[in-house]
């Protein structure tokens, strides 16, 4: 018999919808990452579920009239999946599906019930991306490759009359009475025998559409090709059988239901594809500055009156790192000296992708309060230039304040004439997680 190949046109629709969903997981998400949506290796996250599925079982053998879809009989099966979840882009899951089968052609037709069950690789496509996440905080893309089993039975029938075709009826031995079929009792098509099996190789790609932290949808496509060519009882197939199974699924996702899902957790910068921390790009850059940046600090004079302030300054902030720059009378340009403490903050900066930056300028009271209120916001902004425009700091990490002479700090008899002068002409530099 001839055989149809409709295996190939399916994987090109397959392909097409996966283009799609690439395209889609290419769009900006528009909306902030909170902390708890952060994928770390540290932190705890849910990362088993459990899903129900039904939809059409398509088979694929030497005896079937349609190229892509049947054109009369459709089989339906109900599937249930675990899955467990390594990190936010790879998964294994374990399916089993059960269900139907059927085709005809030329003549002849074969109908039997299959059992199939595979465990397969699970990559998130949209965890692969140059923005690593899901989609709009609702949607994953996905691709599975797999390998499994499968235990069926099936039975030969003509057409014309429903009966069934016997083994004579090809081997033109009139003494055979052996019937076509499988999983049955050769001479007894009544009575049902130890079924034949088959391995299978299960590749696909699918999406799901988070609800809420409970429950998800899904649809799932799998070509799922065997290695044997026997589904149908012919044997003299040119390739051998396969089939495509599509499901329409709702999972349910074990765990605490205060913690996130890893499949719905943004991998960070920092975290390669398998979840592991990942070096820093300019991580060598970073230790050279660092290191170039203290040897010079350790040989420059000390400046006494910067280290008390600067100190006292820890009382108000708290725990934070605080670095101040000072500044001459209404000046509003960084010293030379002044960039050290800068470039001290910004190497925290590089080292510490969580630590947010507030520059706060201040001024002393000499001049009108509006006047100094605009001298204290150049200051900081000047402070703020060298940051992103020369350390390369992003500016959406940044936030400015200007407080004028508001908030005075109290000389102390520690400090000298000098420091006495400058100790509100300053910007802060403040770094909270």
């Amino acid at each position: 018999m001839k055989r149809t190949t409709p295996s190939l046109k399916s994987l090109l629709f397959l392909l097409f919808v996966l283009s799609s969903a690439s395209a889609y997981g290419q769009r900006a998400d528009d909306f902030v990452i909170e902390e708890h949506m952060r994928y770390s290796a540290e932190k705890k996250f849910n990362s088993w579920s459990v899903s129900v599925g039904y939809g059409p079982l398509i088979m694929y053998t030497d005896i079937t009239s349609y190229t892509l879809f049947p054109d009369e009989h459709w089989d339906f099966a109900p599937m249930v999946k675990i899955s467990k979840y390594l990190n936010p882009a790879f998964a294994f899951d374990f399916q089993f599906l059960g269900g139907n089968m059927y085709g005809s052609n030329a003549g002849y037709y074969f109908e039997g019930d299959i059992l199939d069950y595979t465990i397969s690789h699970v990559g998130i496509i949209n965890q692969m991306l140059a923005t690593p996440g899901p989609r709009k905080d609702k949607w994953n893309f996905f691709y599975k490759i797999g390998f499994g089993g499968t235990a069926f039975r099936s039975k030969l029938h003509y057409s014309s009359n429903d009966s069934l075709v016997m083994e004579r009826d090809f081997s033109g031995d009139s003494l055979d009475t052996r019937y076509v079929v499988l999983g049955y009792d050769l001479y007894n098509p009544d009575k049902k025998t130890t079924r034949e099996h088959s391995l299978v190789l299960p590749v696909g790609i699918g999406v799901m559409y988070r609800i809420n932290r409970s429950f998800d949808l899904g649809v799932e496509m799998t070509m799922r090709f065997s290695l044997f060519d026997k589904y149908d009882n012919i044997l003299a197939g040119s390739t051998n059988d396969s089939y495509w199974y599509t499901n329409f699924n709702i999972s349910y996702k074990i765990g605490k239901k205060d913690k996130r899902h890893k499949r719905w957790t943004y991998r960070g910068y920092d975290f390669n594809i398998f979840g592991a921390k990942k070096k820093y790009p300019l991580e060598d850059e970073v230790k050279q500055f660092e290191d170039d940046l203290n040897n010079y600090a350790a040989n420059r004079p000390v400046k006494t009156d910067s280290v008390i302030i600067v100190h006292n300054l820890k009382k108000i902030y708290g725990p934070a790192y605080v670095y101040s720059v000072f500044f001459s009378t209404g000046g509003t340009n960084v010293d030379r000296e002044d960039l050290v403490a800068i470039a001290e903050a910004a190497i925290q900066l590089m080292k510490n992708k969580n630590l947010k930056v507030e520059v706060i300028g201040f001024s002393d009271d000499t001049g009108p309060a509006d006047k100094n209120m605009e001298i204290s916001r150049k200051r900081a902004e000047a402070v703020k230039d060298i940051l992103v425009n020369d350390l390369g700091i992003s500016a959406e990490r940044i936030t400015v304040t200007a407080k004028g002479e508001t908030e005075l700090l109290s000389p102390t008899d520690k400090l000298s004439p000098r420091g006495i002068d400058m100790v509100n002409r300053r910007v802060d530099i403040v770094l909270r997680k």
